[in-house]
C-alpha cells in the first residue's frame, strides 16, 4: 500500500489549540489584572504585597500541575488503552489527595500567618506592607481548595476530549476576574477611600482583588459541571469509597514534577533576582523586573497553549504506541505555538512605550530602562516558547528525564548563575540575562540530548506495526497480508493470527460500509501492537461521522438480521479479551485486544 499522509494530527491538535489560546490571553489578561488594577492605584507598596505573594502561589503551582500533568497524562494513556474504569479510578485518586493537600496548605497559612510571612521577608516591623500582604496571603490560602480543583479539572478535560468547555470555563472565571476588579476598585473605588485609616483602606483593596479571583475560580469550575455531569464525558467525580494507593497517586506527582518543578526554581529567581535589583538599582529596577514580569505572561501563556493542545495528543499517540503521529504533532505545536507567540513579541518589541504606560511607569528614567529590558526579554521569548514547548511533549510521552533537564535548565543551572554574575557585575545589563538563559538552555539541553542514551520505552518500535488506508475496500486485501506477515514475526499461532486478521478485516469493513456511506474521503488509520505477553492490540482511527461498529451491529444481529458482516462483528467482540470505542477530537478511536 501507498504511504498515506496524516489527516488526523493536525486537524485534531487545532481543534485543543482554537480554545487554548482563548484561555491563555484570559488567562494572561487575569494575572496582569491585579498588578495593573493595584500598581496604578496603590503604587510601590502596592506591588510590593503582590510579589510577596508570590511564593505562595509559586508553592500552589508545584503542587497543582504537577498532580494535574502527571495524573492526566496518566489517565489519557489509560484511556488509549482502553482501560475505562482504571483511567477513572486514578483521576479520583488524584482529585482526592491533591484537595487534602489545599485544605492543610490552607489551615497551615491561616493558623500561623506570621510564620509564612516571615518566610516571605516581612514582618510587623514593615508597617503597612506587613498588615496588606497578611490580609492579601490569607485569603489566597482560603482560596487553595479552588485554585486546585480548578486546574486539576481543566488538566483532566482536556484529555477526556473536553478542551473546549475547559478553556471555555477558564476564560469565563477570568474575565469575571478581570470585571469584579474593574467595578471593586476602579469603578466603586473600595479600597481607596482615604477617609478611611491607611491601613484599612489597602487592605480592604487587597480583599476585593483577591476576593474577585476566587469568585472567576468558582466561576470556571461551574462551567465545568455540566460536562462532568453529561453522558458522553468519561470522566467522573466519584464519593464512593476508593483504595487511595498513596505509592501510585504520589508517584504521578512525582512524574509532573518533572514540569512543575519549573515553578520552584522561578520561585529562587524571583528572590535572587529582587535581591540583586534593589541593592543595585533600587526601587526603580524591581519595579521594571516586575513590569517585565507582567508582560511576559501574554507571550509565556500563548507557548503555553500550544504545550497544552499537544499534551492530551502526544499523551494519546504515546499510549498507542504511535510514534510518528506524536512526533509530527510536535511539530505542528511548535510551528503553531512560536507563529502566535511572534505576534506579541512582536508587538511588544515595536511599542515598549505603550506597554510601560499600561504600567504607570512614564518616567524618563525609568522609561528608558524599561524600554531596554523588554526589548531584551523578546530577544530571547522564542527560545523560550521552543523550550516550553519540547518540555511538554516529553512530559506526555512519558520521557520524565528530558523534560526535568528543560526545566532544570532554564530555571536552575544557567538561570540563577547568570542572575547573579549579570547582578553583581554588569547590573544595568541585568535584563540580558533571559536571552542569554534561554539561548543557552536549548543549546546545552541539544547537547546533552545527542549524548544522552535513549530512555526506556514501554515498547521496542518493532513490535509496532501502522498504517492508513483510505475509505477504497480494495486496499483491504494488502492490509491483511501485512498484517499476517507481522503476526509471523512474534510468533502467533495459527488461531491467534486470524483473529487478529479479522478484526482489522471486519471492522475497517464495517467503517467503510457504515461509516463512510455516500464519502470518498473517508480515511482509516490502524496500529498493531505486538504486546510483550503474547496478546496482540489492535488501534482503530476513523473520521467517518460518530460510528461505534460493535454497539451498531450488534444490535443488528440481535433482531435476527444474518447479515455475514454482523456476524463477523459479533464474532470479534466474542473473541477479544476488550474493546473500547470512544469520539475523541472529532474521530472515532477503538480499541481491541486480542
Amino acid at each position: 500500500m501507498k504511504p498515506v499522509k496524516d489527516t488526523f494530527t493536525g486537524s485534531m491538535f487545532r481543534r485543543l489549540f482554537v480554545p487554548a489560546v482563548l484561555s491563555a490571553v484570559g488567562l494572561a489578561l487575569s494575572d496582569m489584572a491585579d498588578a495593573i488594577v493595584v500598581g496604578r492605584r496603590m503604587g510601590e507598596v502596592g506591588l510590593a504585597a503582590i510579589g510577596m505573594s508570590l511564593p505562595l502561589y509559586m508553592a500552589f503551582n508545584v503542587c497543582m500541575h504537577g498532580f494535574g500533568i502527571g495524573g492526566s497524562v496518566r489517565y489519557a494513556k489509560l484511556l488509549s488503552e482502553g482501560d475505562r474504569e482504571g483511567a477513572l479510578a486514578s483521576f479520583n485518586r488524584v482529585l482526592r489527595a491533591s484537595l487534602a493537600l489545599s485544605v492543610l496548605i490552607a489551615l497551615a497559612v491561616n493558623l500561623f500567618p506570621a510564620l509564612f510571612l516571615r518566610l516571605m521577608g516581612t514582618t510587623p516591623d514593615d508597617g503597612e506592607l506587613y498588615a496588606a500582604t497578611m490580609a492579601y496571603v490569607r485569603i489566597i490560602a482560603l482560596g487553595a481548595p479552588l485554585f486546585f480543583l480548578n486546574y486539576i479539572l481543566n488538566y483532566y478535560l482536556r484529555n477526556d476530549d473536553g478542551a473546549k468547555i475547559a478553556s471555555i470555563g477558564f476564560l469565563i472565571g477570568n474575565i469575571v476576574d478581570i470585571l469584579l476588579n474593574v467595578v471593586f476598585v476602579v469603578a466603586l473605588g473600595m479600597g481607596t477611600d482615604w477617609t478611611y485609616p491607611l491601613r484599612m483602606a489597602r487592605a480592604t483593596m487587597y480583599f476585593m482583588t483577591r476576593y474577585s479571583t476566587l469568585i472567576g475560580l468558582a466561576v470556571s469550575i461551574a462551567c465545568y459541571m455540566p460536562a462532568l455531569l453529561s453522558r458522553r464525558c468519561i470522566l467522573k467525580i466519584s464519593f464512593k469509597p476508593l483504595r487511595q494507593e498513596w505509592r501510585q497517586t504520589f508517584g504521578l506527582f512525582r512524574s509532573g514534577f518533572s514540569t512543575s518543578s519549573q515553578y520552584l526554581w522561578q520561585m529562587v529567581f524571583l528572590l535572587v533576582a529582587n535581591h540583586t535589583l534593589i541593592t543595585h538599582l533600587g526601587s526603580q529596577g524591581v519595579a521594571v523586573f516586575d513590569m517585565v514580569q507582567n508582560a511576559s505572561y501574554m507571550v509565556m501563556y500563548l507557548y503555553d497553549a500550544a504545550a497544552k493542545a499537544l499534551q492530551p495528543l502526544a499523551s494519546t499517540f504515546c499510549g498507542e504506541k504511535n510514534r510518528p503521529a506524536a512526533l509530527y504533532a510536535r511539530r505542528v505545536a511548535l510551528i503553531s505555538g512560536l507563529a502566535v507567540g511572534l505576534v506579541a513579541v512582536l508587538l511588544i518589541a515595536a511599542f515598549p512605550q505603550a506597554v510601560c504606560a499600561v504600567f504607570g511607569l512614564n518616567e524618563a528614567d525609568t522609561l528608558r530602562i524599561a524600554v531596554q529590558a523588554l526589548r531584551a526579554y523578546c530577544a530571547g521569548a522564542s527560545f523560550a516558547g521552543v523550550s516550553v514547548i519540547l518540555e511538554s511533549y516529553y512530559q506526555s510521552v512519558e520521557e520524565e528525564k528530558s523534560a526535568f533537564v528543560i526545566a532544570l535548565l532554564r530555571g536552575c543551572i544557567v538561570l540563577i548563575p547568570a542572575t547573579l554574575l549579570l547582578g553583581v557585575f554588569a547590573p544595568h545589563a541585568f535584563w540580558y540575562v533571559f536571552v542569554i538563559t534561554e539561548v543557552l538552555s536549548l543549546v546545552l539541553f541539544a547537547l546533552w540530548k545527542r549524548r544522552a542514551r535513549p530512555e526506556a520505552n514501554d515498547l521496542d518500535a518493532s513490535r509496532v506495526y501502522g498504517c492508513t488506508i483510505r475509505s477504497r475496500a480494495d486496499d483491504i486485501g494488502a492490509l491483511t497480508q501485512a498484517i499476517s506477515d507481522f503476526c509471523d514475526r512474534f510468533s502467533a499461532n495459527a488461531r491467534q493470527k486470524y483473529f487478529v486478521t479479522m478484526s482489522a478485516e471486519e471492522i475497517s469493513l464495517a467503517i467503510i460500509d457504515g461509516g463512510f456511506v455516500g464519502r470518498d474521503d473517508g480515511v482509516i488509520q490502524l496500529t498493531l501492537i505486538a504486546l510483550e505477553n503474547g496478546e496482540f492490540e489492535l488501534h482503530i482511527r476513523d473520521n467517518a461521522t460518530s460510528f461505534d461498529p460493535f454497539s451498531l451491529n450488534t444490535v443488528k444481529v440481535g433482531e435476527g438480521d444474518f447479515d455475514m458482516d454482523a456476524m463477523g462483528i459479533m464474532v470479534v467482540k466474542q473473541r477479544s479479551k476488550y474493546f473500547f470505542y470512544r469520539r475523541y477530537q472529532g474521530f472515532n478511536s477503538l480499541v481491541v485486544r486480542i
